[in-house]
């Protein structure tokens, strides 16, 4: 006999727990499947600050604001299926979940898909040495499970995350010795945050490429494509900043058409502004919508749970609509502030509801 519950939500981040929240206080029972151990996402290895929140949130550090998305649920209908993932779909639509031991069918009325995202690489001549990570992995390792990952290292990239990580390896005593950047300037938005960079008295390169990684075994030197020249440095740690593209398999199973917006992360599901695919029962939240700030993920996890809130019948098309044009005047403000072009293409990517570029692709 499948497992039945009102909302699974597949995605334990803080997209998933902030829709949890908008269902389960509402009294819907939510059950939430994420592979992770914990609850949480990517929030519980962040100790940079965040400052742009959704009401009712002040600003604070990326683990205390994991710790207070769960803590609110804990009073509430909500079961956690950690450890598990969903691998497919049953023919009576039935979701097929499992952890290293058991497949069971689970059987919901409306699906959140919260998968959140994944991070790129940046390919370069002998990329794969040992020694040469994403700066997500070089965060995890300081922050979670308090390694130092290398004492001397270079950062590719320049983005906002890529900044956070190069101060918190300096933080550990890494010594940085550059940050690269192929663009003519510093892609990191947050002015703090590259002033911060700045007077750390870390060098940073522009119009600058890696030309290639040299090792035995091991990272041991790379060569950095500067504008007249090339310069080695000798490092045992690089971090690639590749960007992030959403994770979106179950959207593929679950047969969402699919629509493409290069500054959203690229192929996501079309939807629109109930955040509901094609697909009627499913719903997106978070990364999986595309690629923004941690405040628009809220957004989006808050948006969702009001709209299944809506299309279960527990609250008036009348009061949805009011909360949900409040939340994305907020999710306006908060992706504008720093990425006016995200914002433009998601609208792009609404606006395209009813022409997917791809449609019924996936699932026969």
């Amino acid at each position: 006999m499948a497992m039945e519950t009102d909302v699974l939500i597949i995605g334990a981040g803080p997209a998933g727990l902030a829709a949890a929240f908008e269902l389960a206080s509402r009294g819907l029972e939510v059950t939430l499947v994420d592979e992770s151990a914990a609850a949480g996402g990517q929030l519980v290895q962040q100790t940079q600050l965040i400052r742009s929140l959704p009401a009712p949130f002040q600003p604070m550090r990326g683990f205390a604001l994991a710790e207070a998305l769960t803590k609110r649920l804990a009073a509430l209908p909500v079961r956690y299926l950690l450890g598990h993932r969903m691998i497919g779909l049953y023919r009576d639509g039935s979701v097929g979940v499992a952890d290293e031991a058991n497949v069971f069918p689970l059987k919901a009325r409306k699906i959140v898909v919260a998968t959140g995202a994944a991070e790129n690489a940046v390919p370069f001549p002998k990329w794969t040495l040992p020694g040469i990570i994403t700066i997500g992995a070089a965060q995890t390792l300081i922050n979670r499970d308090f390694v130092r990952p290398g004492k001397h290292a270079v950062i590719v990239g320049s983005s906002d995350f890529a900044v956070d990580v190069a101060l918190q390896l300096a933080d550990v005593g890494v010594n940085i010795k550059a940050v690269v950047e192929r663009q003519s300037a510093l892609l990191a938005r947050d002015a703090e945050k590259v002033a911060q960079l700045k007077q750390s008295g870390i060098p940073t390169y522009v119009n600058a490429a890696v030309k290639e990684a040299r090792g035995k075994g091991e990272v041991a030197e790379i060569d950095i494509q500067l504008s007249e020249r090339v310069i080695t440095e000798h490092v045992d740690l690089v971090c690639l900043d590749g960007g992030r593209s959403p994770v979106l398999e179950a959207c593929y199973q679950l047969g969402c058409s699919f629509g493409y917006q290069q500054e959203l992360g690229g192929w996501l599901p079309q939807y629109n502004k109930r955040l509901q695919t094609d697909r009627e029962d499913v719903f997106l939240a978070g990364n999986a919508a595309g690629i923004s700030t941690q405040g628009v993920v809220l957004a989006t996890g808050m948006i969702a749970g009001v709209s299944v809130c809506e299309a279960l019948r527990v609250i008036g098309g009348e009061e949805a609509e009011r909360l949900r044009s409040a939340l994305w005047k907020e999710l306006e403000v908060l992706e504008t502030t720093l990425f006016p072009e995200v914002w433009q293409a998601r609208l792009r990517h609404m606006d395209n509801f009813g022409n997917p570029l791809l449609k019924e692709q996936f699932i026969s």
